[in-house]
């Protein structure tokens, strides 16, 4: 008899079906059945067909499933069985891997638009190719009952389906239909319910201006319709939200009349996963400018649940779907979180148990950049190399995420949001005790920022655990050295907007060489004022006079009032709440608020985003840069401000200028990079850091270095920004 035991995303995914089906198909007897650890399988047959069988088994698998590990074993143990048969789950000791949450199949899709299918209009049609996973996990094994679907008794036609192996829908745990599954409901925002059909009666609201929240597979969207220019004022209004992007969600073949798209980004649009992807928009912009103001991009999203195909209607072609929450709070689960952002909730009465956010990707030259991994990725593991002792990595207080790593495996936390409020944390704390439970993780080390204000700082210290803190750009260079296996040294780049360096100063213009969890800072930007901290980040304005100050430029910033040029002198003069920085971050912002993009900011990255928008497509390999100087391990972009003023004062455009600082970036930092390969004879370099979201940086730096014969490394899975630096604190950790 042979003995067949699997790990990995091997439940809730057909698997079982796949391997009854295949038995019975090859006359092979014997059993499978879910256990804690995996998928286990015993079989006894000829040489031959248990030779095919073991083949088709690990090439054959259903499209949802990843194995991870598959152990094959022979035993004189026997059984008195003639047939194959499915067992029932049985817990044991071991560990398995949760499936994300899967959009819908186009399978149950048909039978959602089929007038004569049992569940046409169904908004909660699955199959065990789709549909919710980890929004509805209480614990493993992953079976109904440790759903939340348990209380949902199954019907007869259900309940004949949920138990057919030769069917698709055998131990769909979420399976349900009209007579005895979740239902939808309507209520206003008094959490009354609203009479009607709850489907038709939010189209028709929807379509007359009012904003919905719509509950969704791991939380709730905001909606509105996005050409009612009134509608999304007063969204704005009740999000606090003036000027950040809506993400816009419509039907595969209406893209193109809103984005300029390929057929690889409509199909990661379609996948699985259905990411939000950052798109440019097409010239005339149907929709309100007010979607995405002063944007030239737009984040779309394809329909990935059952009720979104029922929205978008004959006469409703586009939607904004927006996160439900509060600025900064996580993704709400239920319409009491949301408050009165809402004039209507589209609610139903499937819990969600685990929070997911829409994941958020970049499109770039060489690949796709993560911006905020979650739903349809998480909980889905990295692997790593094997460490001896689990290690809690405790992330950053920005984009929030922690990391769970035992032996070969890193569990990256879905995006919990900034953690500057109780309601943050506290999902951060819920998460983290489920991954723990789920995946047996009890760490023995853990890791953390240097920054002592973090809350996942004090957190870490609080742990009572052996702690060892990590430079916030170490670890973003570590993360990217994590997923890719990488032991041997780096040269790691390293921009970003604020990290607490060493020496008390803030970072984010980085240069160094990382090797086995250590660092050396090899070049950085050179030291500018920064006063008041959190004020200069919120009004670039104050970081642009600072900087031109410092660098002896006698310019008149006209954005910025007599008075706080007078007491920003005083402040500089003083030295008083005035902070060094060499942050890549407050170079863009300083150079656009000398341009007049944005001298305050309403959300992070909103001045730099607008540089590298008027930047355009240009070509920069021929452009001449700025002036600069590199003395010592310093990058003076003294010169560079210099020459900057000297343009905006003979009337060069703010399209040129930042087309030029581009290059200039680009070139010193190339520069940087074979003075600092010079020293140390290292080929290898890592991009990494929240700048790096800036296409023609990425790109353009990737394209002279691979041209250099150095082998650059980029983050693909996780996060570019600060979403990764729970991975890397991991990394980092490994080595003590």
């Amino acid at each position: 008899m042979v003995v067949i035991k699997l790990n990995g995303i091997v439940q809730g995914i057909g698997f079982r079906p796949f391997v009854y089906r295949l038995a019975r198909e090859l006359n092979i007897s014997g059993y499978v059945f879910n256990s804690s650890s995996g998928l286990e399988i015993k079989v006894r047959g000829t040489k031959e067909d248990l030779h095919e069988f073991l083949h088709r088994l690990q090439t054959e698998y259903p499209p949802a499933a990843r194995i991870e590990n598959i152990a094959i074993s022979e035993t004189a143990e026997d059984f008195d069985l003639q047939d194959f048969i499915i067992r029932t789950s049985k817990k044991d000791s071991g560990v398995t891997l949760v499936s994300p949450d899967l959009a819908v199949c186009s399978d149950c899709l048909r039978e959602l638009l089929d007038s004569s299918d049992k569940r046409f209009a169904y908004p909660f049609i699955n199959c065990t190719n789709c549909g919710p996973r980890y929004s509805i996990i209480s614990d493993l094994p992953y079976d109904r009952s440790l759903t939340s679907m348990k209380d949902f008794n199954l019907c007869d036609y259900c309940l004949d389906e949920y138990q057919d192996p030769l069917n698709r829908r055998f131990h769909a745990q979420p399976v349900a239909c009209p007579r005895c599954g979740p239902h939808l409901s309507l209520m206003n925002n008094n959490y009354s319910h609203v009479s009607g059909n709850p489907l038709t009666r939010a189209i028709e609201l929807l379509q007359t201006g009012k904003i919905l929240g719509i509950k969704g597979i791991g939380g709730f969207h905001i909606a509105c319709d996005p050409c009612n220019q009134d509608t999304i004022i007063e969204l704005r209004r009740r999000k606090s939200r003036p000027h950040k992007p809506f993400a816009v969600m419509c039907h595969p073949q209406l893209v193109s009349d809103l984005a300029l798209v390929n057929e690889e980004q409509i199909k990661l649009l379609s996948s699985a996963a259905a990411p939000i992807l950052i798109l440019p928009q097409v010239t005339p912009f149907p929709l309100s400018p007010l979607v995405a103001p002063d944007s030239p991009n737009i984040g779309i999203i394809f329909p990935y649940a059952p009720l979104h195909y029922q929205l978008l209607s004959s006469g409703l072609k586009y939607l904004i779907m927006t996160s439900g929450n509060r600025s900064d709070e996580p993704v709400a689960k239920n319409e009491q979180d949301l408050g009165n952002l809402c004039d209507y909730y589209l609610s139903n009465d499937r819990p969600i148990l685990n929070r997911s956010d829409d994941s958020v990707i970049l499109p770039a030259h060489r690949h796709n950049i993560m911006v905020r991994r979650s739903r349809g990725y998480v909980p889905y593991p990295f692997r790593i190399t094997k460490i001896a002792t689990p290690i809690l990595g405790c992330g950053a207080q920005l984009k929030l995420t922690f990391a769970l790593a035992e032996k070969e495996n890193l569990f990256l936390s879905p995006y919990i949001g900034n953690a500057d409020s109780k309601q943050t944390f506290d999902f951060y704390i819920e998460t983290l005790e489920k991954y723990k439970h789920w995946f047996k993780i009890e760490p023995q080390l853990t890791a953390c920022d240097m920054q002592p204000d973090f809350m996942s700082t004090r957190f870490a210290e609080e742990s009572g655990l052996p702690l060892v803190k990590v430079q916030h750009h170490h670890a973003h260079i570590a993360a990217v050295m994590a997923e890719h296996l990488i032991r041997e040294p780096v040269l790691g780049i390293a921009y970003d907007g604020t990290g607490l360096g060493t020496d008390g100063a803030i970072w984010g213009g980085e240069i160094m060489l990382a090797e086995k969890g250590e660092f050396h800072r090899l070049y950085h930007l050179d030291y500018m004022p920064l006063p008041g901290g959190d004020s200069a980040i919120r009004y670039p304005i104050r970081t642009a006079f600072s900087y031109l100050h410092t660098a002896g430029i006698d310019y008149e910033l006209f954005l910025l009032d007599t008075m706080t040029r007078k007491l920003l002198s005083r402040q500089l003069a003083t030295n008083f709440n005035v902070f060094r920085t060499s942050s890549m971050g407050r170079l863009f912002d300083c150079i656009s608020a000398i341009l007049g993009l944005y001298p305050e900011i309403t959300f992070e990255a909103q001045s730099a985003i607008a540089l590298e928008s008027i930047c355009g497509n240009a070509y920069l390999a021929e452009m001449k840069p700025y002036e600069y100087a590199i003395k010592e391990n310093l990058i003076d972009i003294k010169p560079m401000l210099q020459d900057i003023i000297k343009e905006k004062q003979r009337g060069i455009s703010k399209e040129s200028i930042s087309r030029k600082f581009h290059k200039t970036v680009i070139d010193f930092t190339v520069t940087a990079v074979d003075l600092a390969s010079d020293r140390t004879g290292v080929k290898k370099v890592v991009l990494c850091g929240g700048v790096m979201q800036n296409r023609i940086l990425l790109n353009n730096l990737t394209a002279l270095l691979e041209k250099k014969n150095y082998h650059v490394y980029l983050p693909r899975e996780i996060p570019v920004n600060d979403g990764s630096i729970a991975a890397g604190q991991v990394y980092v950790a490994s080595f003590q």
